[in-house]
């Protein structure tokens, strides 16, 4: 492979704090060409305790490491197998330093991170941790993950690997990749390639085209004998039923009448051009039920069937795990294709700037762009999402995306390359498009222009659809989003409007005659400064923002904030910033009125991209306009930070937004979720969506036994009214802790504030203690897909959870198998939003507690009581804290609205000895099993 010596190393820690925590394993495994590999192994006795989860997650022992040496005895070997040596590890730096620390030594050996060159060679990874490249890559199985030799060996099998990959790549790769990679530790690997490359193919062609992945591949492949389209609706019936087309062809598939009384009324919704409503609980197969009835009317009709969901998890599934299994078992082909926003998709023009203007970037996102330049090499679509992991991209996919004013589809030179244009065709040329919701919302926006033309449509996931529409047909405004248009416009640098005129003012000075070039220069030169001088203002009102906003995480502007002392400062700032606005606006206009009546393709093209720019300018006037109307009810306009400061503004009810420009043109629409109905009404969600009481609905029950499955308890006695958060956090932290250790960790606690969340996490932390359970909470310890992952690693775990753990969350079997429920999840009432929509209610005298405030809560904790049972075979608790659901007349609508039909309601110390007592019964129904 490597005509040079190579030292592939790994340790094991206290933690990670290389100041504070010690090595207590290390590795190296030694590769000189012609000799066997030199293993060294040694466990090493640290100076401070090892914490219980290091040790259960490595599977040593106190006494194991009691008995081992110093890591100073070994410093001479070390020093001995680093001589003359690249040095190698996943995440090298981490490993290194504390070798350097606990020696007092420092390197200056060459270093090669696997981290970062898998992060190149395999850009389109999920994760970048170790073990799961060992699987994805298929590489040789770690014996076990967390052992310094074991991830030694698989650094190194990582590393041929990447190696393997590299040679396999066009020479041009290197030429343009090692001035990219400039001093970083990649540069010595590339280099090595690239050398052997050379050697080894001397006549491997060097390409100067953009080089990309060439293979034009359809989604299905078509059946050789199609048989016609079923003509008659009955025909799902052969679908569903016991010995239908889906239980004779999937192993495991079980008939589920719910599955089939779903499907049936879709197809007939199609059928008859009705609207449907469906709550399908969990497990009953909603994908399926909705799927099979849109693909046989699409080819039946020849229409197209829209299905949209809000998740990218769910749009994955739909893709490339349900589709392609029902292309596999029904007797018809078909196309279906995934369609996202402009924004996702690469765009191979801008991608060229970018890259022959790499010295602008940064160390990170030059390694990200190496990342692309692989990718390209292998991605038929162009979806950022499947490159999402890789560190720094985010910050350069504003510079990569396709979401540019200047695109001209028609006169771009990549364009029969675009990866946007042929998602475009394909959707034009398919039977059923899977979108998101935000895009269905962003081609409401602009009047049609995004999608085909269908008037079929399935929303999954629909119980966020109402806050969807509130999402996308609002406004919002930053700081950072008004630098960005600016300096895509005023910048100078390529791939700005002036930086770009003026790369090519030679062009400009042949086009348009001296007269015109001269008005139109001299408007162009008074751009940078028309800019400087609006940022400036920007800043201004957003600097004002900051301190109307204080330490709140929100603010509501209303009629009354017309009375406070800043808001004449704030309207004229925000006068201010407008005039200097239409001032930028006025000289693009004026650019543009020089241009638009030439008969040139050029001038055409500039043109056009400075419409854009003038719509990128008026949507930021509109909505500062839209925010200062603080006085109608229809309207709620606020500021808020979250990563940064943001201007907000949108409808309070989108109600009949939704009938008009969503429902009306369409001929049939499948609004499906686990969640919709509040005590088997429908009444809430089909007024907020803007549908009519004669609506089609249908419940559709889970085909699980959850009062065999379950136990539903309510704790009569923890809330203390007259506390601000209604419990005292030493107590009910006391409470999680003596439920979690009955039920060895397995459990989900789930807030309804992250602030309440981080006051429990400290007692917790010492009431579990010693109890070898392992806290993990939002926010904390990380986010929520690294928490996810831990928590399954772990059973013996406790996950805390806010807003985002009350949804989405699947985990079957026995890792989950205890769900705590704080409090009912009401959101808080002076969210502004929430604030509004009550108000507005209350002025048409409705009751805003019982018409928003309870639904919106009711159906909130169907989800997060849903997070227990995934399947049949799931067993377990869910134990509510709030009894507000028993003393309270509302709440027998949250009991109504749960799939069981009984609970307990207990004390502090009965629910114990009641948890007691249900885990003896399951421990004899194994038994009897």
């Amino acid at each position: 492979m490597i005509a040079k010596k190579i030292v592939v190393i790994d340790i094991e820690t206290t933690g990670l704090d290389i100041y504070k925590d010690e090595i207590i394993e290390f590795a190296a495994l030694s590769i000189d060409e012609g000799k066997d590999p030199e293993i060294f192994s040694v466990l090493v006795s640290p100076k401070r305790q090892v914490p219980e989860r290091i040790l259960r997650l490595t599977g040593l022992s106190f006494d194991e490491l009691k008995q081992a040496q110093p890591i100073e005895s070994y410093c001479d070997i070390i020093l001995n197998l680093f001589r003359d040596a690249i040095i190698v590890g996943h995440n090298v730096n981490f490993d290194l330093g504390f070798v350097e620390r606990a020696l007092n030594i420092h390197f200056e050996n060459p270093i090669w991170d696997t981290l970062e060159i898998a992060r190149v060679f395999f850009p389109n990874m999920n994760n970048y941790r170790l073990a799961d490249l060992v699987k994805r890559l298929d590489l040789e199985p770690l014996e076990k993950a967390h052992r310094a030799m074991n991830d030694a060996q698989a650094a190194w099998n990582l590393l041929k690997k990447c190696w393997e990959k590299g040679m396999t790549l066009d020479a041009s790769f290197y030429q343009r990749a090692l001035p990219l990679a400039g001093g970083s530790k990649l540069t010595g690997f590339l280099k090595e390639l690239d050398k052997t490359i050379r050697k080894e193919f001397p006549d491997r062609l060097i390409r100067t085209d953009l080089v990309l992945y060439d293979q034009e591949l359809g989604l299905f492949e078509p059946q050789e004998e199609e048989a016609p389209i079923p003509e008659d609706i009955k025909w799902i019936d052969q679908c569903f039923t016991p010995g239908g087309i889906l239980e004779s062809n999937l192993k495991g598939y079980e008939s589920r009448p719910g599955q089939l009384h779903m499907a049936k009324a879709v197809a007939k919704a199609l059928a008859t051009s009705t609207h449907c409503v469906a709550e399908a609980g969990t497990g009953t197969g909603k994908s399926y039920a909705y799927l099979i009835p849109s693909l046989w009317w699409a080819r039946k009709t020849n229409k197209k069937v829209v299905v949209a969901t809000h998740t990218i998890p769910l749009q994955e599934q739909l893709y490339k795990k349900d589709l392609p299994i029902l292309s596999q078992i029904l007797p018809f082909s078909f196309h279906g294709v995934l369609l996202k926003g402009k924004g996702n998709y690469l765009c191979l023009k801008r991608w060229l700037t970018v890259q022959s203007h790499f010295t602008e970037y940064d160390y990170g996102e030059r390694l990200a762009l190496l990342s692309v330049m692989i990718w390209l090499r292998e991605t038929s679509t162009g979806d950022w999402q499947e490159v999402s992991q890789i560190p720094s991209l985010s910050r350069l996919w504003g510079n990569l995306n396709a979401e540019e004013e200047s695109c001209v589809p028609g006169k771009c030179p990549q364009a029969n390359r675009c990866y946007m244009l042929h998602a475009r065709k394909r959707a034009e040329e398919a039977d059923l498009i899977i979108v998101n919701h935000s895009l269905l919302f962003s081609d409401i926006k602009t009047e049609n222009n995004i999608l085909p033309e269908f008037h079929e449509l399935v929303i999954d996931e629909a119980h966020h659809l109402h806050q969807s529409a509130l999402e996308q047909l609002g406004n919002e405004i930053s700081l950072e989003q008004i630098s960005r248009v600016l300096n895509l416009l005023s910048r100078s640098m390529a791939g700005s409007f002036y930086g770009n005129v003026k790369a090519r003012a030679q062009l400009w000075e042949r086009i348009l005659s001296e007269s015109l070039w001269n008005r139109f220069r001299g408007h162009l030169e008074r751009l940078p400064e028309a800019c400087d001088e609006l940022f400036l203002q920007t800043e201004e009102v957003f600097a004002s923002f900051e301190q109307i906003l204080g330490n709140e995480l929100s603010y509501r502007l209303t009629a009354h904030s017309q009375n406070e002392s800043w808001w004449q400062t704030i309207t004229v700032q925000i006068e201010n910033f407008q005039g200097r606005l239409k001032a930028i606006v006025d000289l693009l206009k004026a650019m543009y009125n020089l241009l638009e009546p030439l008969d040139d393709e050029d001038a055409a093209s500039l043109a056009y991209e400075l419409s854009g720019r003038i719509r990128n300018l008026e949507e930021v006037r509109d909505c500062f306009n839209l925010a200062m109307q603080v006085e109608k009810s229809t309207r709620v306009s606020w500021l808020e930070r979250n990563n940064r400061l943001l201007l907000k503004t949108s409808p309070v009810d989108v109600s009949t937004l939704l009938k008009e420009k969503l429902f009306k043109p369409l001929n049939s629409a499948v609004l499906t979720s686990a969640t919709l109905s509040i005590a088997n009404s429908f009444q809430h969600f089909l007024q907020e969506n803007g549908l009519g009481t004669d609506t089609a609905t249908l419940i559709v029950d889970s085909p699980f036994d959850y009062d065999q499955q379950m136990q539903f308890i309510v704790v009569k006695d923890l809330i203390e009214p007259n506390h601000s958060n209604l419990f005292d956090s030493e107590k009910i932290a006391l409470f999680i802790s003596e439920v979690t250790e009955r039920m060895k960790g397995r459990t989900l606690v789930l807030f309804t504030s992250h602030q309440f969340l981080r006051e429990i996490h400290h007692p917790l932390s010492r009431y579990l203690g010693d109890s070898g359970i392992e806290l993990l909470a939002q926010g904390i310890d990380g986010g929520r897909h690294a928490l996810l992952d831990a928590f399954i690693n772990n059973p013996k775990s406790v996950l805390l959870g806010a807003n985002s753990f009350w949804e989405g969350i699947d985990i079957p079997g026995d890792k989950l198998s205890c769900v705590i429920l704080i409090k009912l999840p009401f959101g808080p009432p002076n969210r502004p939003l929430i604030a509004a929509r009550s108000e507005y209610l209350e002025a048409q005298g409705k009751n805003a507690f019982y018409e928003f405030l309870l639904p919106e809560a009711v159906l909130r904790f169907k989800q997060g009581f849903g997070r227990l049972i995934r399947s049949k075979s799931d067993r377990g608790l869910v134990i509510l804290c709030d009894n507000r659901v028993i003393e309270k007349r509302y709440g027998r609508i949250f009991l109504n609205s749960l799939p069981v039909k009984t609970h307990v309601r207990c004390n502090e110390t009965q629910i114990l000895d009641h948890i007691d007592n249900w885990l003896d019964e399951m421990r004899q129904k194994e038994l009897l099993l």
